[in-house]
This record gives structure tokens, C-alpha cells and sequence, in this order.
């Protein structure tokens, strides 16, 4: 008789990004995790780790893909994939290597390194926040006793990355195409200041128009291949009540009485049959996105977008700056963790503000 063919995809778990987990066990009894999107081949990299001699401490690549196991189940596929090419590089950087030899000096050479390729503070930021993770997953399983990377400072002088509020022409017109398809959510971020994810996490429920504020504490992801889930603001900053001012209580009354649904923007129905009316997919906000820009003329010559939802709460920020809101009422509104952070956006606006004046200052001198 054939040998029975192994069932492989029934020994693992079959996890929401596609990926099998299973576990091998080190020299020490430490259990790991483990990750393939073919079972089979899992099987066979368990049966290695298992059988192999003892041969020292875990390699930085093996721990580093066992973090990332773990890592990926608390991120958006959209924070994953701003990660992923940093943690591929790093890993490769490391491969062969026990983790007990990669040092603060290795790491700070990496980021002097990364200085010197022209990368941002943002991103080697995000490579740091990738060493930190790895080597506390390691400290927590015993590998290593400290973690270099908790020492190293990121490098002076790095280029940091500019905040690009939206265009007069572009706020205008926001401001004029409430009645285009998906036109009140733009407005609405422009007038709130709330995150794109926490506008399309918002019930109508928490509106209070007699009130006229909004209550903020929730915020919509995409981890499950791009379908929405709720979560908890990060900081206590997040949750947050917001004021409606009087240019947005009006139209969004309207809106909301033209609706039936219980969220205040709800997926829309598609040509595929979808009928809408649950949380926004990642799809369907993209798409609802795009025709709002057509609509309103904020494409460019390729005919994307031109504005993000992102630039409209830079607008926020921008126009509570010129309306000479202080940085602590801006920080609430915002929903920033920390005031340094209203205070640094009021300051880069601040020297703007003080170029232009000087620059008519200028031309008044000319014209004299």
C-alpha cells in the first residue's frame, strides 16, 4: 500500500495574514515560534531546528523572525509594511551571527551607516524600534541578558521629514464640495482635526449635538488582510472629547439625518454587490477617497490624489495656529500625547510665518 500522505496544514495554526505558526523547542527547553505560508515546508525547518546539534546561542536572524511572529499579530499590515524592509535588512545584516555578539557598536554602526545613505530620522527610528524589539524578545526567553540597542541614541543631524499642510486653493476646496460623494468626511477632518482612523471608527453615537462635541475613543485598523477592526487609542491622549464649531454643526446634522446607518461613515455600497453600511474596509475607503478628489479637483496630472487625509489635520493645526488657539488647547483637539509635540508643529509654523513677514518687510523697503 502508498504510504498515507501527512495532512501538514492540520499540525499548525493557519494565522489571519496567511501565514502557518508551529513552535521548536532550543537547547534550552525555550519554546519558539515559528512561521511559514507553506506547511510542508514549515514541518520540515521544525524537524531541523529540533534535530540539529547543540551548537550555542540562538542566531540574531532566528530570533529576529521569531519576534516578528509576535511583532506582526499587534501591527496594521500598513505599519508592517513601512517595517518590513528594515527588518529584512537587518536580519540579513546579522545572519549566522549569535545574538550575543550583536553589540551597541554594531548598532550604532548601522545607524551612522544609515546617516551616511541619506535615510531620515523617521526611518532609522523605525530600524531602531525593530532592534529593540528583537532583543527584548530576547531578554524575555533567556537569550541575552540586556539590550544594546536601549543605549544607542540616534545620530545627530539626521534629515527630518516636513509636515506638508494642505494648500488655500486645496482647503477651499474642501470647503466647497460638501455635496460631492464622500465630500463631509474631508470637511470633517479639516474642522476636527481627528486622525483619518479615528473619524471612520466615530458612531453617530458619539455626536452630541446638543452638546456640540464629539467623542473620541476609538480608532479603525487594518490588520486582518485589509478589513477593518476597532482598537484603543495608543495613549491616554486619544481619548478625548472634541468640540463641533458652529461651521460644521450645521452640515454634519444634515448628513447624519440623511443616513440610516448607526456609523457615521459607513462603507459605501460597491458595484460588486456589496451593500455597505458596516466599518469602512481599506478598499473602500481608498476608493471613496479617490472619487471625492476627482470630484472636487484635487488630482494630479496622473489623476491621484494631491491631498491626503493626513495633510487635512496638518490643516487643522495650521489654522488653530493663525487663529491663535494655544499650543495646550491644540494639544487636546489633536489628540497629541505630549504638548512638545503641538509645540514643535507651532514653532516650524511660527519660523514660516516670521519668513513671510520679513519677505514683505522687504518689499515694502523696494518700494519705498
Amino acid at each position: 500500500m502508498p504510504a498515507k500522505s501527512i495532512d501538514y496544514a492540520s499540525l499548525f495554526t493557519l494565522r489571519k495574514d496567511g501565514r502557518y505558526m508551529g513552535y521548536w523547542h532550543d537547547e534550552n527547553g525555550v519554546r519558539h515560534s515559528i512561521y511559514s505560508k507553506d506547511p510542508e515546508a514549515l514541518y520540515k525547518r521544525i524537524e531541523e531546528k529540533e534535530n540539529r546539534p547543540a551548537s550555542g546561542p540562538m542566531t540574531f536572524d532566528e530570533t529576529a523572525e521569531a519576534w516578528e511572529g509576535e511583532y506582526r499579530e499587534t501591527v496594521t499590515v500598513r505599519s508592517w509594511l513601512n517595517l518590513k524592509p528594515h527588518y529584512e535588512d537587518i536580519k540579513a545584516r546579522y545572519k549566522g551571527i549569535a545574538i550575543t555578539e550583536v553589540t551597541a557598536v554594531d548598532i550604532n554602526r548601522d545607524f551612522m551607516e544609515a546617516k551616511a545613505r541619506g535615510l531620515s530620522r523617521t526611518v532609522v527610528n523605525n530600524r531602531r524600534v525593530i532592534y529593540n524589539g528583537i532583543f527584548n524578545y530576547a531578554i524575555i526567553n533567556g537569550l541575552v541578558q540586556y539590550n544594546p540597542a536601549s543605549v544607542v541614541k540616534l545620530p545627530r543631524g539626521l534629515k527630518q521629514g516636513r509636515r506638508s499642510a494642505p494648500t488655500d486653493e486645496q482647503i477651499k476646496a474642501v470647503c466647497s464640495n460638501l455635496e460631492a460623494p464622500f465630500g463631509m468626511f474631508p470637511f470633517f477632518l479639516l474642522c476636527t482635526g481627528l486622525r483619518k482612523s479615528e473619524a471612520l471608527a466615530l458612531l453617530k453615537s458619539d455626536v452630541d449635538f446638543k452638546a456640540k462635541t464629539i467623542s473620541v475613543s476609538k480608532s479603525l485598523v487594518y490588520i486582518d488582510n485589509a478589513n477593518p477592526s476597532v482598537k484603543s487609542p495608543k495613549t491616554e491622549a486619544g481619548t478625548r472629547t472634541v468640540p463641533i464649531i458652529a461651521a460644521l454643526l450645521k452640515p454634519l446634522k444634515e448628513y447624519c439625518a440623511r443616513t440610516d446607518s448607526p456609523y457615521l461613515f459607513p462603507s459605501l455600497s460597491s458595484s460588486r454587490g456589496g451593500k455597505g453600511g458596516g466599518y469602512m474596509t481599506e478598499r473602500g475607503y481608498e476608493g471613496a477617497w479617490l472619487r471625492y478628489c476627482q470630484a472636487a479637483g484635487l488630482t494630479d496630472e496622473n489623476g491621484k490624489p494631491s491631498i491626503t487625509a493626513h495633510q487635512l489635520r496638518h490643516g487643522t493645526a495650521t489654522l488653530l495656529f493663525e487663529s491663535e488657539v494655544d499650543a495646550y488647547t491644540a494639544q487636546h483637539i489633536l489628540g497629541h500625547a505630549n504638548v512638545t509635540t503641538t509645540m514643535e508643529i507651532y514653532t516650524e509654523l511660527r519660523e514660516k510665518q516670521k519668513a513671510k513677514s520679513l519677505k514683505k518687510f522687504n518689499q515694502a523697503i523696494k518700494n519705498i
